[in-house]
């Protein structure tokens, strides 16, 4: 019988990936990205701010790169929840715990409504 493991995956590093030959999707046929997300959509993003004039390519790569970071750490949050509940699918009640619980994520309470 297969044994039931409800601890999160660990993510493959960028170094493990390029050591193992693919890239963040997996697909290996393309040159590994420095980013998961579009850069012209974190670009077009950061412009709807008035503040921001003009944003550098660095800028954008540390933008994106944060907010990779961020989602990775509130997603495994949020399946301590669910993991706690013994289910594989995150819920709506999941993320609301992990707000709850969570100073850091104080600014995202009343988002989900």
């Amino acid at each position: 019988m297969a044994e039931n493991n409800t601890e999160p995956r660990e993510i493959e590093t960028e170094q493990e990936m390029t050591q193992n030959g693919t890239n963040e999707a997996g697909s290996g046929d393309k040159p590994n990205r420095i980013t998961k997300f579009p850069m012209t959509r974190i670009k077009t993003i950061m412009k709807t701010d008035p503040d921001v004039t003009l944003a550098s390519q660095e800028s954008v790569v540390l933008i994106s790169r944060a907010t990779e970071l961020f989602l990775e750490h509130f997603a495994k949050s949020a399946y301590a929840y669910t993991s706690r509940n013994k289910r594989k699918t995150i819920k709506r009640q999941d993320v609301d715990s992990s707000v709850d619980a969570m100073d850091a994520y104080a600014f995202l309470e009343g988002t989900f409504e």
